[in-house]
């Protein structure tokens, strides 16, 4: 199950199953930018390699979407994730479009 949640402007995406967390996305909102800072993405060792950090992501931007956020990475796995999905180029911050 993925569950999104907040502590104040810190967010963070996690997939659980069977009560285990396997992996999670944390990020910060600017919310008077509309700014998500997409952070840090980390998969259990034990569950790597089986589309964990995908799924994480395609909810983190999915999230962004419906709350017309702008994302800035410094997450090197949602630069990655962004470059192979030309199509989130929408969602990319003004300052961050030579990624």
């Amino acid at each position: 199950m993925i569950n999104l949640t907040y502590k104040g402007s810190e967010g963070r995406v996690s997939l659980s199953e069977n009560d285990k967390e396997l992996g999670y996305l944390t990020f910060r909102l600017l919310p008077k930018q509309a700014i998500a800072i997409a952070e840090h993405t980390v998969v259990d060792p034990a569950h790597q390699g089986k589309g964990i950090a995908g799924r994480l992501a395609a909810a983190f931007f999915e999230h962004c979407r419906e709350q017309q956020l702008l994302v800035h990475p410094t997450c090197s796995y949602i630069v990655a994730y962004m470059q192979r999905h030309p199509e989130l180029s929408l969602l990319m911050s003004s300052a961050d479009k030579d990624l």
